[in-house]
């Protein structure tokens, strides 16, 4: 949905909103709730915010949250797999991104192992999604940490909107088979729940027999009265998928390594549960809300169970007529336990995995801030506000201000800019943890020969790294032509600091022989590396989102995002960006250029087509090796997917054909990552009472 219109409106009144005036549309109260933790119109946002509506969702025909995410500027969303993605926002992408928060209904989806999201395990029934709103650039000040490149904020819709019965069942390419059920109920006047389930079955790769499953279920009860709103959600999910697995085992007679072949189920599970209580009076709003969440993997490089546990409370004051005061305080507790180092007496390892010596710990962070909106004059407004918070995994405490100012020089435009800082969550991954692989080195046999050797490399954390930060400064003009033409626009600059990279490298083992004078089994080489926070980057970008609708049955939005990021460092091997390893190449030699283009086209009152094209530009770094390779170069990704639906009636079943990557013959996503290919499946469903 344009940035025009509001999250809230229902896709139902979509034909009905497009033919408002001006003047109608400007009387809507057309809201989103994530700059400010409070409903506000879009037009008065200081901020970059684009709204993702359910109607988009449905018509877009993806099967998760994280390929809607696609349809947003600014986004990227990089499938890894048939049912796993790495989603990143303005750039810095890598599979552990880290500077985007994201939330389901106020609730934080993330993994305390490295502060980042593993999207596969974010899902729920996607017709039960009101909308997506995705705030770009530094949230610190309302959200904390993580929000360092913007928030994504999933927002399910109240279960009175859900009454009845919900069928959904998919099934296409790769053994693909979905089943979506959901029944909403009427509980009391003011009260209604909804209660779901889903369950979905596929090939995790198409070129192999790699198996992925994922069932969760969930309840929703809401009640609502003139000036108080309680929200309660609870649910699970179970993800499994088994793969042909290699470990490593000792021939301790023999005294060599070799690799075992075998079979590996790898488990995710998690729980949650959540309460979220809204009191409005004339002045004064308060609001308070708690959550618990569990979540374990068995994956050897996340493998672990967290279980945490989150308090809020918000106090809002409209002291003045012309000014509000937003202030709150938090307490977040993370019980940890990560796999420990393994003992002498194992037998067989995985080929690689994540261990450390403080297998248990618990972690908190706690945090306060204060938030002042005022209005200057009919025109003016400004935002200013701070959080302090401290994370006692490294003993740190961080500001996170911002500042901002909104410009309405007409109903047709506003302007806005603002500056903020944001930090990152620190996280176990690269602090209290070790990650070790089992791979081969070419090392020298003699002065005219080569030879190939089994090497252990690891990359051991650091607890002495100062926090992941940065500074955005971003402007933003908002143009509205009429209800059936808009246009947003940002461009942003950011400083990044004490970003997370390698250092260099060094034997400390060679042909068994260590440093420290033991000898390892197997003639092994020993690598070590340590991650350090000596990167800093620079990144500038231009979005834009555009919307038209040129005919009442034809709809098109457009968006585009140009990010370029230059790394800096010096006094390390890896600041050089011409260098096969760490970072700095890898944030310096990513795609420039995004473009989304998605139609909507209602063919006949029962036939609807729907076309989306995605392009991601080439990588050409200019680097080459001397054996001829371009470790950083990749080509340009053009998809284009399709969806045609028919429903006869609005109460008869729909039954839609969706091709992702029409005439798409294999290709990957990102060098190194899984090829995927075209796909094709049926989806029906029907919703009755």
């Amino acid at each position: 949905m344009p940035l025009l219109f509001s999250a809230s409106v229902k896709s139902n009144d979509l034909d009905t909103l497009m033919a408002m005036s001006l003047e109608d549309l400007s009387a809507t109260q057309i809201t989103v709730t994530t700059a400010a933790k409070k409903e506000q119109s879009l037009s008065s946002v200081p901020g970059a915010v684009y709204v993702i509506s359910d109607e988009q969702i449905r018509r877009s025909g993806v099967r998760s949250i994280a390929e809607a995410l696609a349809l947003a500027p600014g986004v990227q969303v990089t499938k890894i797999s048939e049912f796993n993605w790495q989603v990143s926002l303005r750039g810095l992408n890598e599979v552990l991104f880290n500077k985007l928060l994201v939330m389901i209904d106020g609730r934080t989806v993330f993994s305390p192992l490295m502060s980042g999201t593993f999207w596969d395990t974010v899902d729920t029934v996607l017709e039960d999604i009101e909308r997506i709103e995705i705030m770009r650039g530094t949230a610190g000040t309302m959200w904390g940490g993580n929000a360092a490149n913007g928030v994504v904020n999933i927002i399910t819709k109240h279960s009175r909107d859900t009454l009845g019965n919900y069928l959904e069942i998919s099934a296409g390419e790769h053994n693909y088979r979905e089943i979506n059920y959901r029944y909403g109920m009427t509980l009391s006047e003011t009260t209604t729940a909804r209660v779901f389930a889903k369950g979905q079955k596929s090939d995790y790769y198409f070129f192999n027999d790699d198996q992925w499953e994922n069932y969760r279920g969930g309840i929703r009860v809401d009640y609502f009265n003139s000036d108080t709103q309680i929200i309660f959600e609870s649910g699970g999910y179970h993800n499994k998928s088994s793969h042909d697995w290699l470990s490593v085992g000792l021939n301790k007679k023999l005294n060599y390594f070799y690799l075992q072949p075998g079979q590996f189920d790898d488990y995710s599970r998690g729980g949650y549960i959540s309460l979220d209580v809204t009191k409005q009076l004339n002045q004064t709003d308060y609001e308070v809300s708690l959550w618990a969440d569990t979540n374990s993997s068995a994956e050897p490089s996340s493998n672990g169970e967290f279980y945490t546990l989150d308090f809020e409370g918000l106090l809002r004051n409209r002291f003045h007529s012309t000014h509000e005061l937003t202030s709150g305080a938090g307490i977040r507790l993370v019980h940890r336990h990560n796999a420990s180092y393994p003992t002498g007496k194992n037998d067989t390892l995985p080929l690689w995995g994540r261990v450390t010596r403080e297998p248990k710990g618990t972690d908190t962070i706690y945090n306060a801030y204060l938030q002042l909106e005022s209005t200057l004059s009919d025109t003016i407004s400004t935002t200013l506000g701070t959080k302090i918070e401290h994370f006692t995994l490294n003993h740190s405490t961080e500001l996170q201000p911002q500042a901002r100012v909104l410009y309405s020089y007409s109903p047709q435009h506003q302007w806005w800019t603002g500056v903020g800082r944001a930090v990152v969550t620190p996280s176990v991954v690269d602090s209290v943890t070790d990650h070790y692989i089992f791979t081969d080195t070419t090392q020298p046999i003699s002065p005219t020969q080569m030879g190939r050797f089994p090497v252990l490399k690891f990359t051991f954390g650091n607890e002495e790294m100062e926090n992941e930060s940065v500074i955005t400064w971003d402007l933003g003009h908002r143009y509205t032509h009429s209800p059936s033409l808009s246009i947003d626009s940002t461009v942003f600059y950011s400083r990044y600091k004490h970003l997370r990279m390698l250092d260099e490298p060094y034997l400390y083992c060679s042909f068994g022989s260590c440093r420290d004078g033991v000898t390892v089994p197997g003639g092994l080489f020993v690598q070590s590396s340590h991650y350090t926070n000596q990167l800093n980057a620079e990144s500038v970008g231009f979005e834009t989102a555009f919307h038209w609708q040129p005919l009442s049955n034809l709809r098109i939005q457009t968006s585009y995002s140009f990010i370029n990021t230059e790394p800096d460092c010096q006094g390390l091997k890896y600041c050089d960006t011409d260098t096969f390893g760490g970072y700095p190449a890898k944030y310096k030699y990513q795609p420039n250029h995004f473009v989304s283009v998605f139609s909507q086209w209602d063919i006949t009152q029962a036939w609807q087509l729907d076309l989306w094209y995605r392009y991601k530009s080439a990588v050409n770094s200019g680097v080459t090796f001397k054996n001829g390779h371009k470790p950083f170069d990749a080509p340009s990704v053009s998809t284009f997917d399709v969806r045609l639906a028919w429903q006869e009636k609005p109460d008869w079943p729909k039954v839609e054909l969706i091709i992702d990557a029409l005439g798409k013959e294999q290709y990957e996503d990102q060098p190194g990552k899984a090829k995927i290919e075209e796909t094709a499946y049926l989806r029906a469903s029907w919703d009755f009472l």
